[in-house]
């Protein structure tokens, strides 16, 4: 069984200016919303990878869009479960970059402190879901390539690991890949 993770391409609405807490509440929903940025296209050798896999999504924009990109298709499945673990937004009377918020963010949502999002534990309940169903498509299905998020696709690596899953290729960035092979399998599968 095969499992090979990917992360979607560069979205649209990535750029880094310094904003406002409502400025950065607006850029989290058009991140959300965003599609794959015009020049951002997934290498041949990504699309050689994943041909004769089934193909899941995640429901956000930017991961359907680069099942689509990769693929000249949609994805066989959408799975609302591998969304983005949420970004909480505080009403912070300051002015940082988006890159500085997103840490901020991030890490007061480690600590516990969620606002109206998703809580860590709620994520990590749905991360959980997330690999079950995952397993099961790989067990029906032998190969199954997911295009998701960063942030999903690390705790889902670290679930399968922890299941006796072993990363046999690993690639970072934007159209970043995990492949996992169950047990002692070998990528040639």
């Amino acid at each position: 069984m095969k499992i090979i993770l990917v992360r979607h391409g560069k979205p649209c609405a990535s750029h880094n200016s310094m904003v406002s807490c409502v400025e950065f509440a607006k850029w989290v929903r058009a991140y959300h919303h965003s599609k794959v940025h015009v020049d951002s296209l997934p290498s041949e050798t990504l699309r050689a990878r994943i041909v004769g896999t089934f193909i899941v999504s995640s429901n956000l924009n930017r991961a359907v869009c680069s099942a689509i990109l990769c693929t000249d298709a949609p994805p066989n499945i959408v799975l609302n479960d591998l969304r983005e673990a949420d970004i909480p937004r505080f009403k912070w009377p300051i002015r940082m970059s988006v890159n500085l918020w997103l840490l901020a963010s991030r890490l007061m949502w480690f600590m516990g402190v969620s606002g109206r999002s998703e809580s860590l534990k709620a994520m990590q309940q749905r991360m959980m879901k997330a690999t079950d169903s995952l397993i099961g498509l790989a067990q029906q299905k032998k190969s199954v390539s997911v295009f998701s998020h960063g942030f999903t696709n690390r705790f889902i690596t670290r679930e399968l690991m922890r299941r006796g899953w072993i990363i046999t290729y690993k690639s970072k960035g934007f159209w970043g890949v995990t492949e996992l092979h169950y047990r002692s399998q070998r990528s040639s599968d």
